[in-house]
């Protein structure tokens, strides 16, 4: 994507991240440490890259369905960037699963 699309994307994207930086659920808590690597989220979430790079918002939503939500990256980052944290909306997510 070209032109003037990419700014405003670009822009949300920088709002989103500034925002899951502040967010306590991802914040480094006691007792997790360890972060997994990039290669091992790649192969648990079964993603398939073609040109060597890494499309995050693919691999955000198929992390998600492996946890059995349907939902993917573009859901929850509008939940987050309504002002949602992501503890919420996991749990949203996962209790609207059961009840379906």
């Amino acid at each position: 994507m070209n032109g003037p699309d990419r700014e405003p994307k670009r822009a949300r994207l920088k709002q989103f991240l500034k925002i899951l930086s502040k967010d306590p659920t991802l914040l480094n808590q006691q007792g997790q440490t360890e972060m997994r690597p990039l290669s091992e989220l790649l192969i648990v979430s079964g993603y398939r890259q073609y040109d060597g790079t890494v499309d995050m918002a693919q691999l955000s939503s198929l992390l998600l369905r492996k946890m059995g939500i349907s939902s993917g990256s573009e859901e929850m980052m509008e939940y987050i960037m309504n002002g949602g944290k992501v503890e919420d909306f996991m749990n949203h997510e996962i209790s609207s699963q059961n009840e379906g």
